[in-house]
C-alpha cells in the first residue's frame, strides 16, 4: 500500500510547505503552481524513496496532475461563484482520487511491501498534520471571519486537537472530550464563552470530533503492528 505515504506526502505540501506567499503566487503565475505541484511530488518521491524503481513514473504523473488539478481550481474557483469551500474542497478530492489511482496503477508493484511500522508513521504524520494545519487552512481559508479566533486560540486549539488524537489512538476516545476544558473555563472567565459564540462553538465540536475519528483510526493501524 501507497496511499498513507502519499498522504502523508501530500498533507506536507499542501499545507506545511505552501506558504501564504505560494498561495499568492499560485494564483498570478504558473511558475507558483509549478512551484507547487514540483514540491509535492518531491515530497512523495522523499516518501516513497525506497520503492523508487517502482513508483517514478507514477510520481511524475502526480506531479503534473496536482499542478493542472491546482490551476484547475485557480481558474474556475472564481468564476463559478459558489462559496469558497467548494472549489477548494473539490480540489482536495480531486487530489486524494488521484493518491487511489496511483495505489490501483502501482501499488502492488512495491518490493519489499511496506511494513506495518512504516505505514503507522506514515498515517500518523498524515493525521497529525491534519488535526493541526489541515483544519485550521479549510476553516480560515473559506470563512475568513474566522481568522481572529482560531488565531485567538490558535495553541490550544493544537493542544486539544493533538490530545484528543493521542487519547484516540490510545483506545481512550471515551476521555478525549474533556481536553477541550482548559478552553470553555478560559474563555468562560474572559466573560466570552465559547458556546455564546456560534462559529467558534462549531470549530471547536468539528475539530473534536475530526481528531477522536483520526484518533480511533490510528488505533486500528496500531492494533496491527
Amino acid at each position: 500500500m501507497l496511499i498513507p505515504h502519499l498522504m502523508f506526502a501530500h498533507m506536507l505540501g499542501d499545507y506545511v510547505l505552501q506558504t501564504s506567499w505560494l498561495v499568492a503566487r499560485k494564483t498570478k503565475t504558473w511558475d507558483g503552481l509549478v512551484l507547487h505541484g514540483g514540491i509535492v511530488g518531491f515530497m512523495s518521491l522523499l516518501a516513497l524513496s525506497p520503492y523508487l524503481d517502482a513508483v517514478w513514473l507514477a510520481l511524475i504523473v502526480l506531479t503534473a496532475v496536482h499542478t493542472v488539478q491546482d490551476f484547475l481550481k485557480v481558474y474556475l474557483g472564481p468564476r463559478l461563484h459558489v462559496h469558497p469551500f467548494v472549489p477548494y474542497m473539490g480540489d482536495q478530492v480531486l487530489h486524494y482520487l488521484t493518491i487511489i489511482g496511483l495505489q490501483l496503477w502501482v501499488g502492488d508493484q512495491l518490493s519489499p511491501e511496506p511494513g506495518d511500522a512504516e505505514i503507522a508513521f506514515m498515517w500518523t504524520g498524515a493525521a497529525v498534520i491534519t488535526v493541526t494545519r489541515y483544519y485550521d487552512v479549510t476553516v480560515w481559508a473559506n470563512w475568513l471571519d474566522m481568522i481572529p479566533f482560531m488565531n485567538r486560540w490558535r495553541v490550544f486549539s493544537y493542544a486539544e486537537r493533538l490530545a484528543m488524537l493521542a487519547l484516540a489512538a490510545a483506545g481512550l476516545w471515551i476521555v478525549a472530550p474533556l481536553c477541550v476544558a482548559p478552553r470553555l473555563v478560559i474563555a468562560y472567565r474572559q466573560g466570552n464563552p465559547i458556546w455564546d459564540q456560534r462559529r467558534g462553538l462549531l470549530a471547536m465540536s468539528v475539530g473534536a470530533v475530526l481528531s477522536i475519528v483520526l484518533g480511533i483510526g490510528l488505533h486500528a493501524v496500531y492494533a496491527q503492528i
